[in-house]
């Protein structure tokens, strides 16, 4: 008899930009995923590092709890990047602990977003120090890309628009633009270096999708649903605090949002679906084997 596994999914992304992504996920990609793998002894969990903060530390402690999510399972690592950079985090905003456990951070604080430190994290060697001891992370097994291409703009108001590309916040958005395109940079480049490297375990996967903009959605709704969707899922108790501390950061104009996710003739579930099956195959062949 099989092996029972166990893979942690979630999703590495900006955050307030990407809740129809989010949702999409979390009702259509995750179930499918869950009971394909039940049918071969794997047992899957979806994980948001957002919901394991407390609300007094959650600025402090964000960046701890989402480099050991990302540790606790470096089999598959998802991320899904846009047109914003994301919150670069200031020596400020890092207390000692962090530091202690991930050393090479003073190396990076105040010079690069928390969701490119997680890619960083997830396809670089990375020294991390457990028990008093230094110890370096090899790369995540499967590392799968989703770019979302910027054509859904030109449907937008430009108050809108703040929400979802770069604003300036006193740094120049060209130079915010050019931080997103180096990211994608060192993931094609690291492609390039797995793909050289014969019998190497761990291989990366890009694809760019199209997303349509409706005037119909609200995007405070859709963070209500999908905090819903998280409760229902883990059995969590209420997570309202969760609504209250991101509120503030949704923009003023809430009404519209994104929806109809594709990859060519093909809807970014299904493509999500294939790419992280692909991945459990390669991970547990024994597990597929008729």
């Amino acid at each position: 008899m099989m092996d029972t596994k166990h893979v942690s999914l979630r999703i590495n992304s900006t955050f307030y930009d990407m809740f129809g992504e989010y949702l999409l996920f979390i009702k259509e990609v995750y179930p499918e995923i869950k009971e394909i793998c039940a049918e071969h002894n794997i047992t899957v969990s979806y994980d948001d590092v957002a919901f394991s903060v407390p609300e007094e530390a959650f600025s402090r402690r964000i960046i701890l709890q989402d480099l050991r999510c990302i540790d606790a399972d470096r089999t598959i690592f998802i991320c899904l990047r846009a047109q914003k950079t994301g919150w670069r985090p200031l020596p400020k905003d890092i207390d000692g602990l962090t530091l202690d456990e991930y050393p090479e951070l003073v190396d990076y604080i105040g010079n690069i977003s928390i969701t490119e430190l997680g890619i960083m994290h997830a396809l670089k060697p990375f020294d991390k120090c457990v028990d008093g001891e230094l110890t370096q992370l090899p790369p995540v097994n499967h590392a799968l890309f989703y770019f979302r291409k910027p054509g859904y703009l030109d449907e937008i108001t430009n108050s809108q628009k703040e929400h979802y590309m770069n604003v300036s916040n006193g740094r120049s958005k060209y130079v915010l633009d050019m931080e997103i395109a180096k990211a994608k940079d060192l993931i094609f480049e690291t492609k390039e270096e797995f793909d050289d490297i014969e019998n190497f375990h761990h291989d990366i996967n890009i694809s760019e999708y199209k997303a349509d903009w409706s005037p119909d959605l609200n995007i405070e709704e859709q963070m209500l649903e999908y905090t819903k969707e998280y409760e229902k899922l883990n059995e969590t108790g209420p997570l309202d605090y969760f609504i209250g501390v991101h509120q503030e950061y949704l923009p003023e104009e809430k009404q519209g949002g994104l929806c109809n996710f594709t990859y060519g003739n093909h809807s970014l579930k299904d493509i999500m679906v294939q790419d992280i099956m692909k991945a459990m195959k390669m991970e547990f062949p024994d597990n597929f084997k008729k």
